[in-house]
């Protein structure tokens, strides 16, 4: 309320201890529970927390089995480069170093190197990717 005139400040005031504000009870301190509302919030608190680190869990998981799918991917390119040039156990071994334990296979056919690494690591399903390069002419 902004304060009245010089003549009615006895009427401003009367007014002003009759307000939300002067009680005590303006936005700044928030409301009193009603009967039976008491501890609401620690209940809802309570079953907000596992949902949420539930949902942090998927989201750490499925970043986990994006880096996994990445790592195959690059561990087919390596190995097949490695190929062209050396033997396909030494490819296979190459592909390993690149993308940590994987079932590793390397195909000659037609003048190009394939190579197919799979890597399984649970609770998510198994990624299998695929590079091809052309074989030394």
């Amino acid at each position: 309320m902004t304060p009245p005139l010089a003549g009615d400040r006895e009427a401003w005031e009367s007014r002003a201890a009759g307000s939300a504000w002067a009680r005590g009870r303006g936005p700044a301190r928030g409301r009193r529970p009603k009967k039976g509302e008491a501890g609401s919030t620690t209940v809802e608190f309570a079953l907000g927390l596992p949902s949420l680190v539930v949902v942090l869990a998927f989201a750490l998981s499925a970043v986990a089995w994006a880096l996994d799918i990445e790592s195959a991917q690059r561990g087919a390119a390596e190995a097949a480069r490695a190929a062209i040039v050396e033997s396909d156990a030494t490819a296979a071994a190459v592909a390993t170093t690149a993308s940590g334990e994987s079932a590793v296979t390397v195909a000659r056919s037609g003048g190009f190197v394939t190579a197919c690494v799979t890597v399984t690591r649970s609770p998510w399903p198994a990624v299998a990717r695929c590079a091809t390069a052309r074989d030394r002419p």
